[in-house]
Order: C-alpha cells, then sequence, then structure tokens
C-alpha cells in the first residue's frame, strides 16, 4: 500500500505515555503569511508551546495564537556550547510532555531543516513512546527555489551542508540544480565566527565544484528574508571567484545545472500586483498558506486539478488555455510550483510579455523530510524526475520519481499529492536511504584546510592571545619558527610537572590537553599545531598576508 505524502509522521504506543503528544512544527521562512492552516491548529491545540527564535514579532504573534508560551532561545549563553544548548531545549519539551500535557515545538522554516532541537525532541519522544506528529514547513529552500525560479520539477535537485560535500565521498551530478548550505561559515570551528573568514575552506568548495561544472560556470549566492528590514538577495559569481565573494553569513549557494537558462530572479516585494501567480497547494489542502489564502481574494483562480475545497476554481491543464482577459489570475499547483511545471508556465508567461510571480509553499521533498523523517540539510538529500539516472553509489537519502507501475517489495513514496486518490504519472517515487555511515573522501577536506592554515591559525590567535606568551618579531615566518620553539618548551616544562604526567594516566598527554582546553598547556599545544601547519602550508605556496596583518596590529 502506498504512503501519502503529507501526512506527517505518526508513533503512537499502548503505554500511559501515548496519552501525550508532541506537534513538530514550521512556520515557513515569513512568518505568519507562509503558516499553514494545519500549523494554525496545533498550534491551538497544544497545551505548551515552545519556540525557538529570537524575533520579537513572530513572539507576539504566536502568544496571540496561544498564551501557553515559552521561548527556548533562553538556553543560549555566552561560551556554551550549542550541543548542550539544543539537547536542554528537547528536555525541557519532553518534561512537558511527562507531565502529561501536548506540546508543540516550533521553528521557523521547515521543522526539519537545519534544526538540532526539533531532530533531538523527535528522538525522545520516540524512544519515551508519546505519541508524535511532525508536520512540514515552507523551508528556506522552497523559498529559494521560488525566488530563483528553480526548475525542481525537470532537473532535479542535490542538497548538501559545505563541509558534508568536502569530506563525504559525493557523486555530483551536473545535470540537476545543487544546493549548498553554510557555505561562508566553511572551516568555522573556532566560535569566533565571522562570514567567509575561511577562504581556503571557501576555494577549495569551488574547486570540488568546478570539477563537474567547470570553473567559469555561474553561480547564485542567495540569502531568503524572513524580515522586511533585510531584502532578499541573490548574488551571481563564477565558481573561480567563489573564495573572493562578500559573504553574508545567511548566504546558500545555488549552483544550476550545466546548460541551464536562468530566469532572473524575483527580489521585488511580494506586494507588487503581477499578471499571474504561481503559486502551490503544498501535500494536503490543510497546507494552505495564509499568503495563498489571500492571493484567492480578487483573483480569477485556476488549478492544474481538481480540488473539491475548491469547486469553483477552473481545471486548465495548459499555460495557453488561460483567458487572455487581462484579469489577474492565480493558478494553484500540487505541493510546489517548481516541483510540479510552475517554472515551464512561468517561461511561457516571460515569453508573452506577462509579469508574474512564483510563491514557496510546501514541496514534495517537504514532506518527505517528515515522513522519514530526515534533516537534509544533516545528512543531505537528492531528487530526481522520472526517467533520470542518480549517481552510483548512492551516497544520499534519494526520492526517484518514477512512472505508476512500482516495483514490488520496493520502498515507495505517493502520491505526490494528497489529493489524488491513484497513483498517477510521475506521482509515485522511489526512497533508497543511502549507507550510513557514508564513504569518507577526505582530500578536497584536506585540501581545505591547507589552503586556510593561516586562516586558522590568526582565528586561534584572536581568540586565546591572552593565555599565550608569544614571541615578537617583524617576518612572518620568523615568527612563525620563533612561536614554534617556545610552544615546544611551555610543552615540556608542563610535562615534566608531575601533575600533567599523572593526569594523563595512560601517557597520552596530548589527547588529554585537546578534551582540556582549561589547562595552561593546552593553547600551546594548538599554537604549535597551528604553527606547524602554518609552515607546510606555506612551503605548498599558501600566503602568509593573514598573519602578516595580525602581526602589525599587536606590535
Amino acid at each position: 500500500m502506498l504512503k501519502k505524502f503529507g501526512e506527517g509522521v505518526r508513533v503512537r504506543s499502548d503505554n500511559l505515555a501515548a496519552m501525550s503528544k508532541l506537534s513538530v512544527l514550521g512556520l515557513g521562512l515569513r512568518c505568519p503569511e507562509q503558516a499553514t492552516q494545519r500549523c494554525l491548529d496545533s498550534l491551538r491545540q497544544a497545551d505548551r508551546v515552545f519556540l525557538i527564535s529570537d524575533n520579537l514579532e513572530k513572539q507576539d504573534w504566536l502568544r496571540q495564537l496561544n498564551p501557553n508560551f515559552y521561548n527556548l532561545m533562553t538556553h543560549y549563553a555566552l561560551g556554551k556550547p550549542r550541543r548542550d544548548t539544543y539537547q536542554e531545549m528537547a528536555d525541557q519539551v519532553l518534561d512537558c510532555l511527562k507531565s502529561g500535557g501536548n506540546a508543540a515545538l516550533v521553528s521557523y522554516g521547515h521543522p526539519l531543516v537545519f534544526c538540532d532541537p526539533s531532530r533531538l525532541a523527535i528522538e525522545q519522544t520516540v524512544g519515551a513512546g508519546y505519541e508524535l506528529e511532525v508536520l512540514p514547513g515552507v523551508s528556506s529552500i522552497d523559498c529559494l527555489l521560488a525566488d530563483l525560479r528553480v526548475d525542481a520539477h525537470q532537473y532535479g535537485l542535490q542538497i548538501y551542508e559545505g563541509h558534508d560535500l568536502l569530506l563525504h565521498a559525493v557523486a555530483v551530478d551536473p545535470s540537476c540544480s545543487q544546493i549548498i548550505f553554510q557555505v561562508p561559515s566553511l572551516g568555522d570551528n573556532t566560535g569566533g565566527w565571522q562570514p567567509g573568514r575561511f577562504r581556503g575552506f571557501i576555494r577549495a568548495l569551488g574547486e570540488k565544484l568546478a570539477q563537474s561544472f567547470g570553473e567559469d560556470h555561474e553561480v547564485v549566492l542567495y540569502f531568503g528574508s524572513n524580515s522586511p528590514e533585510r531584502p532578499t538577495r541573490a548574488d551571481r559569481c563564477l565558481l573561480k571567484e567563489l573564495h573572493q565573494v562578500e559573504m553574508v553569513s545567511e548566504y546558500t549557494l545555488w549552483v544550476p545545472p550545466l546548460g541551464y537558462e536562468s530566469l532572473p530572479p524575483d527580489l521585488q516585494s511580494r506586494d507588487v500586483p503581477v499578471d499571474l501567480e504561481l503559486a502551490g497547494t503544498g501535500m494536503a489542502w490543510s497546507d494552505r498558506t495564509q499568503e495563498m489564502t489571500d492571493l484567492m481574494a480578487g483573483r480569477d483562480v485556476y488549478t492544474l486539478q481538481a480540488i473539491p475545497e475548491l469547486p469553483e476554481a477552473v481545471a486548465v491543464d495548459d499555460f495557453t488555455r488561460l483567458p487572455a482577459d487581462g484579469r489577474p489570475k492565480l493558478v494553484l499547483f500540487p505541493a510546489h510550483p517548481c516541483n510540479s511545471g510552475g517554472v515551464h508556465w512561468a517561461r511561457q508567461a516571460q515569453a508573452a510579455g506577462l509579469s508574474y510571480r512564483i510563491r514557496p509553499s510546501i514541496s514534495w521533498e517537504g514532506g518527505v523530510y517528515c515522513d522519514v523523517p530526515i534533516d537534509p540539510g544533516l545528512l543531505g538529500f537528492q531528487s530526481f524526475p522520472a526517467r533520470h539516472q542518480p549517481p552510483e553509489p548512492i551516497n544520499l537519502a534519494t526520492l526517484l520519481r518514477l512512472p505508476a507501475d512500482p516495483r514490488p517489495g520496493a520502498r515507495y513514496w505517493g502520491p505526490v499529492s494528497a489529493f489524488q486518490e491513484q497513483a498517477q504519472a510521475d506521482s509515485v517515487a522511489l526512497f533508497v536511504t543511502g549507507p550510513s555511515p557514508r564513504p569518507i573522501e577526505n582530500g578536497p577536506f584536506l585540501r581545505a584546510l591547507q589552503l586556510s592554515a593561516v586562516e586558522r591559525l590568526v582565528a586561534f590567535l584572536e581568540l586565546h592571545e591572552s593565555r599565550l606568551v608569544l614571541q615578537k618579531n617583524p617576518s612572518a615566518k620568523m615568527w612563525l619558527h620563533a612561536n614554534l620553539q617556545l610552544a615546544g618548551r611551555e610543552i615540556r616544562e608542563a610535562l615534566a610537572k608531575t601533575d600533567l604526567a599523572q593526569l594523563a594516566g595512560d601517557g597520552n598527554w596530548s589527547l588529554y590537553l585537546l578534551d582540556h582546553p582549561e589547562h595552561p598547556a593546552a593553547p600551546y599545544l594548538l599554537l604549535r599545531m597551528r604553527c606547524e601547519e602554518a609552515l607546510e602550508s606555506v612551503a605548498k605556496g599558501i600566503s602568509l598576508e593573514p598573519l602578516v596583518g595580525w602581526i602589525k596590529a599587536h606590535r
């Protein structure tokens, strides 16, 4: 039996714990206009609502829906490891379930796109036997597809986190779109992050992509705004220029397929009227956003298939069937317009001289994230249209649309739209989880470490200078050698003391120091490591300019 999209994960046990339910919800990237009716209903029914957002307007809006509201952002603290913060958030939600109440855990965007507290809360809820409901939201990926007018229907998607792409043996397919998260934070493990600081990592990423696309391939750095004060951005560059671009912390990288004819990005205000609005229904009628409900007022509504809840809509199957009467029109596509032919309609509208806009909605991938469940940013994800051959071997979670002839015994999702009672062409999908753990291919990652060695040394010095006694020297190379000797002397003196020898226990003092950064000798071990890395990289032609600048500023 086929499993329908958009139903959400529901896990229930027979014990008393099942009396409590956790609803994990996403408000959409732009709230409240992208909040779905299904999400709003769950919020109103919850005994306690937990929010992960520091946006005051979102907090005020949510408090009006449900006054039993708590902001989990209070768990953040300066210098506190983020994994501890996320675990505390999940623990507080679980405490609510233990008390017998129904809880709603709410984040902006999609609840399983780069949201560790949601993932941890889901794992704990299932482990404890409580009922669980995970509902999709309009994600940053969905907004990127709409704003950049990306044809995911014909070309498919591959989605990764930047470090993940550098470290794992993932086959990049140049015939489909690549969406790469957290490019500005590549290389950051210092706690003193500045967007795009570790240019060596960004350069290594550009080199890896250039192997498939060529260094002169044009890419787009996208920032999807979730606030009227910050406009959406789409900045273009060539892959060979990627490491030179001034980064915005929220940038996501879109790499178009080879030979893809890009449409102009939509960066104008959402309030500017257009001739044609292309929107999506989500996975069910209750997945409609407030934005879509507002659009239906004052426009002729057309759909690609009949919707029982919207009997006044006119069903059309082709752009040329729309009447040329000059009235503003709204066309509703199954799921997300970019998943179901909306970009093809947009191209025809542009050719006809009509103004148009693609509105983001919950995509069919967004439904899968909830049903599996899976975080596409954390684990990677790819989806392909029917008749596309995915790269081998499959090293990511993979969804492949199929004609309506599923093979016996395979794991399928479908139909894509909850409005379809029978599987139709391109509405059934084969899901492959991919290997766990995924194979490591660390060549690009080691290349990134080499290219950024001097940058990482400077970032370390900025954080730990107060704990170090450093040698001053006008020459950067001499500075490296002098401080390498200084670090070695400090470590030898620490080893001569019985306390370190005893604390190390098994004699592995270096691992002990790395695990105990509070020890006085720990920063000197890291200094030695960073200096050695920098000297090796300089010998291979890496510039010392970041260190030169730091020395000049600290003379």
